[in-house]
């Protein structure tokens, strides 16, 4: 076992992503023990922190700056961006925008809540935005580009949980990013570990995937 481990990726990984220098946060590793609580539901990064670790994906896509994500979630919590889900988007966004805080991270946000036109969404991902998704329920994703593949609309995904295998995502990726390989412990229905397996945290997805958006307007110099 302590073979396995070694191989295991910590928290936070460099990757180059398509000519970006970023940090990518790794939401696997149990080193995330800042605490993410919610009433009663006292989780950490490691359980809830996916839309925090998205948007700290963006700032650094948008800005090139660095992100500390432990200040991002107590930012959360103070403002109403924690639910009993994880996280708020609508709720997290909005207080970043009335405070100038999105302004530091790169975008704008226009209040406009989760939502699900397609076509909009490629639109403004295509004119060089960013948003905010779920590839699957319960888990949030940044889409940080563009393109069309194999004849096929695709967008960019760094994944803080790295599902590019997961059977609800990997039948609708269209290429992995080399380099962004995370290694994470594998468990049975137990809960006991029985090896390891290696995952892309950066993929191309097929546009028809995402839901419920927020839109992330780049603010231009």
């Amino acid at each position: 076992m302590a073979e396995t481990l070694t191989h295991v990726t910590g928290r936070s990984k460099p990757i180059l992503l398509e000519g970006h220098q970023m940090i990518f946060y790794n939401q696997r590793s149990r080193d995330w023990t800042h605490p993410y609580p919610f009433g009663a539901e006292q989780e950490n990064l490691s359980q809830a922190g996916c839309g925090i670790f998205s948007v700290c994906h963006v700032r650094e896509w948008l800005t090139g700056e660095k992100c500390v994500p432990e200040e991002l979630a107590d930012f959360s919590c103070r403002s109403g961006g924690r639910d009993d889900t994880g996280t708020n988007r609508p709720g997290l966004l909005s207080a970043m925008e009335k405070t100038g805080l999105a302004r530091e991270y790169g975008f704008s946000y226009h209040f406009d809540g989760l939502n699900n036109d397609l076509e909009r969404l490629w639109e403004h991902m295509a004119e060089g935005g960013c948003a905010l998704c779920n590839l699957r329920v319960g888990h949030i994703v940044a889409l940080l580009a563009a393109r069309e593949m194999e004849g096929r609309r695709a967008y960019l995904a760094l994944d803080s949980y790295c599902e590019s295998q997961d059977s609800r995502v990997m039948d609708h990726v269209l290429g992995t990013v080399p380099g962004t390989e995370v290694t994470y412990l594998r468990k049975n229905g137990l809960g006991i570990v029985t090896g390891a397996q290696t995952s892309y945290a950066a993929y191309w997805v097929d546009a028809s995937l995402p839901k419920d958006f927020n839109y992330l307007h780049p603010i231009r110099a």
